[in-house]
């Protein structure tokens, strides 16, 4: 017969501390962003860098979509390589700040339309004006 250790085991096994997941959006800093414990409850500091890495992530699927972009005046097979690897990895990180989004939290899903938003204003409207077409065709 197994005996309860003072609440922390049930049935010999250990209890973990849950997190609760929400369904809707709110307000707070207690999330669970990306991975598991992190940014972690009560953890402000934390908090505060997984929003600089969804934002820096947000512009930096929009600088390769700029890329991709780019890209596709050039044509032959090592272009077209370039242009599969670079639109893989532009999908991959766009998956990865569709889930910290699905955290719900407020704060995450302005932090990554902001990120977005300037990414797209930076990379397709500034880099496409005229006065700037040597740098777009190095800045990738």
């Amino acid at each position: 017969m197994m005996m309860m250790n003072g609440g922390n085991t049930t049935m010999g096994m250990p209890r973990r501390k849950k997190m609760m997941m929400h369904m809707t959006f709110y307000w707070g800093k207690d999330a669970l962003i990306l991975f598991t414990g992190w940014p972690g409850v009560d953890n402000t500091g934390m908090y505060v860098l997984a929003l600089f890495f969804v934002f820096f992530l947000a512009i930096i699927v929009e600088w390769l979509a700029h890329c991709n972009a780019v890209m596709m005046k050039s044509n032959g097979v090592a272009s077209t390589l370039a242009q599969t690897l670079v639109y893989t990895i532009r999908v991959g990180l766009g998956f990865m700040v569709m889930l910290a989004l699905m955290s719900f939290n407020f704060g995450v899903f302005l932090t990554a339309v902001l990120g977005h938003a300037l990414g797209f204003f930076f990379f397709r409207v500034i880099m496409r004006s005229s006065e700037h077409q040597d740098v777009v065709s190095t800045a990738c």
